[in-house]
């Protein structure tokens, strides 16, 4: 016992006894709830080549749009949709021509596990149906946006369930608190399910997902870094993968 404690007490004292490097390398990233599980798989060989650790703080785009408004330390923006980023940029809160589209969004309806036609099901489901909230998630607008294509919208609003984001939609489903709602088709890859039904692309408008970096950045250059990293083929290919839609070439920050 005696001897455990000396050798615990002389690791402790070598570990103090270890230079601190005070300019570690540290990104502050806010994120979409739907895009985090993606995020964290493609991050470890960024932070691996840059050496720089990556925390993320994540919810709906509209809370995340407002903190950064507020100032909160983030390095770096990653909403899920385009909206966003372009108010933080008019209202001079991003740095110039920092504004990418990373990544382009699907939408997918989690589903009983079923042989019957998806939309018919959908038409006559008489349970509650989640969807994040519309007026603040892009998901959950896009949500609204194929409700209305498909003539559902009006006569569903009693059986409809709002989760503040795509996350926490995703949760009330998988949870078994509800049997059918809007996520996003990543959240279903990621998690390796096929109970899902992808929407077609034309019932909504594209979720275009935009990343920005805010003024108040510590560490643009980097914030830059993981952006291209982002933005590059080889992440492109792993989000296709991932439950992402094909990303056209971009002239720019404003215009696929």
């Amino acid at each position: 016992m005696v001897r455990r404690l000396i050798l615990l007490l002389g690791g402790l004292l070598v570990a103090n006894a270890l230079p601190v490097n005070a300019d570690s390398c540290t990104l502050r990233v806010a994120v979409a709830a739907s895009f985090r599980p993606a995020l964290e798989q493609v991050l470890p060989e960024f932070e691996c080549s840059d050496q720089c650790s990556v925390q993320l703080s994540s919810g709906s785009s509209g809370v995340l749009y407002q903190q950064v408004v507020h100032r909160a330390p983030f390095d770096l923006f990653l909403s899920a949709d385009r909206e966003r980023p372009e108010l933080l940029e008019k209202r001079g809160g991003a740095l110039a021509e920092s504004r990418h589209t990373y990544a382009l969004g699907l939408l997918a309806l989690w589903h009983p596990d079923s042989e019957v036609n998806i939309e018919r099901l959908l038409q006559t489901w008489p349970e509650k149906i989640v969807l994040a909230d519309p007026k603040v998630a892009p998901f959950g607008r896009a949500a609204q946006q194929a409700l209305q294509s498909l003539g559902m919208w009006s006569k569903k609003q009693l059986q409809l369930a709002r989760a503040h984001n795509a996350g926490q939609a995703y949760l009330m489903l998988d949870s078994g608190n509800a049997r059918m709602g809007f996520v996003a088709a990543s959240q279903m890859q990621a998690a390796g399910r096929d109970n899902f039904w992808l929407l077609p692309q034309r019932l909504y408008s594209p979720i275009e997902q935009q990343l920005v970096i805010p003024t108040q950045s510590r560490r643009p250059e980097k914030a830059r870094a993981l952006a291209d990293y982002l933005r590059s083929a080889e992440v492109q290919a792993q989000l296709q993968q991932l439950g992402y839609g094909l990303l056209p070439a971009q002239s720019g920050g404003d215009e696929l």
